[in-house]
């Protein structure tokens, strides 16, 4: 006879807990090296981190010394959570920290165990959890509506049965189920150095189609995708990025070209492995400028998460647009190959000579005839191409 599914579940959490019980002495070095990096910055939320690294350091231990309760867990955090913090930080802060705390237990799981997959769904599980109980009980006296819009979001893009499908749903929910007019999708390549454009819902989908930037061209984008680094290790920035003044912080010719004027940039992201893939433009339309709602925030969060998840299952895909030749319709030398990654690796003509021991002119022969071969108008299209063509990662 099967099981019921309290039963079922409850398993789920308790493997979750003895897998981290297993590895808490290199889950407490992870995680005390991220805590050291944040109050390192100053960051204001810093707190929320310590109190959740703390009290699963307590509750592991415990583990460890042949007590598990799950529930009981779950209770005792709510308590001492509202007793720490008599006024609740903000939502977003909460959700931020929980990733960056699953993201590290997920990557010293990885680390650790060969057989392990990229994921570890109870441990995900756990996180969700905690991320439920704790953002109930901060939010009791609160308005917390944003959770009907994650969930109608969630129902919306899950019918999505490939890559273009997932792309239209998510740039339609980010505008219908949010007070949003116009959403525009990127996707970062090449360790997030270069934004591809996917999809736009109200934008010329064209246009968008046809933006290929390198994200240092945009510093307050660049700066966030990694805002903390410690020893090695990365903390991404899941937090929506609120632009009051396009003109100040983006490049004049999409400022002009889309009539952008305030807009949010939500991170696209899978905290389970670590990876920001992308990111989501909203505006309220064409010249409009708005002052932003915060309370907006824990949901563009989850909307950014819930379109990462997505997003990953069909990211390996080639992504191509309507003029994109195809990988056997164009043979590259080993050379040319080399000459590619080095562009996409933002090397410039005198470097990628030098690294490769020919002259200059003979790079610029190479750069021009691949750009003629690929149809590409300048060299960051010719890396843009490539790594959508599989030429290169």
């Amino acid at each position: 006879m099967s099981k019921s599914l309290n039963y079922h579940l409850d398993n789920l959490l308790n493997d979750a807990v003895k897998l981290l019980a297993n590895y808490q002495d290199d889950l407490l070095q992870e995680w005390g090296v991220m805590l050291q990096s944040l109050k390192n910055t100053n960051k204001k939320s810093v707190a929320v981190f310590e109190f959740i690294c703390e009290f699963l350091d307590r509750f592991l231990r415990s583990v460890n010394e042949g007590t598990i309760d799950i529930y009981g867990m779950l209770n005792e955090i709510q308590v001492e959570w509202m007793e720490t913090f008599q006024r609740s930080p903000q939502p977003e802060a909460l959700i931020f920290h929980l990733n960056l705390l699953e993201n590290a237990a997920h990557r010293v799981l990885k680390s650790r165990i060969t057989y392990s997959s990229k994921l570890h769904p109870s441990v995900h599980y756990l996180f969700s959890k905690i991320n439920e109980v704790m953002l109930f009980q901060s939010e009791k006296d609160n308005n917390s509506i944003w959770k009907d819009a994650v969930i109608l979001f969630n129902e919306w893009i899950i019918r999505s049965q490939n890559f273009r499908e997932s792309m239209e749903n998510i740039c339609f929910g980010f505008g219908y189920f949010l007070p949003f007019k116009r959403c525009a999708l990127f996707k970062f390549t090449n360790e997030e150095s270069i934004g591809i454009g996917l999809y736009g819902h109200h934008f010329n989908n064209h246009e968008v189609q046809a933006i290929a930037e390198k994200i240092t061209n945009i510093p307050v984008l660049s700066e966030s995708l990694v805002k903390l680094k410690s020893q090695g290790s990365e903390m991404k920035n899941f937090q929506p990025i609120y632009i009051p003044v396009a003109e100040h912080d983006l490049p004049e010719m999409y400022v002009r070209k889309f009539d952008l004027a305030s807009l949010i940039i939500v991170p696209i992201y899978v905290p389970e492995e670590g990876k920001i893939i992308g990111g989501v433009i909203l505006d309220q339309g064409q010249g409009t400028h708005f002052t932003v709602d915060t309370s907006l925030f824990p949901a563009l969060m989850k909307f950014g998460q819930s379109s990462g998840e997505l997003l990953s299952k069909f990211i390996q895909a080639n992504i191509k647009k309507q003029d994109l030749p195809s990988r056997d319709s164009v043979s590259l030398s080993p050379r040319e190959t080399e000459i590619i990654k080095l562009l996409a690796d933002g090397a410039s003509t005198a470097e990628a000579a030098l690294k490769l021991y020919l002259s200059e002119f003979t790079v610029r022969d190479y750069i021009s005839n691949i750009m003629k071969r690929l149809n590409a108008q300048n060299r960051t299209e010719v890396a843009v191409k490539a790594i959508r063509m599989g030429i290169i990662d």
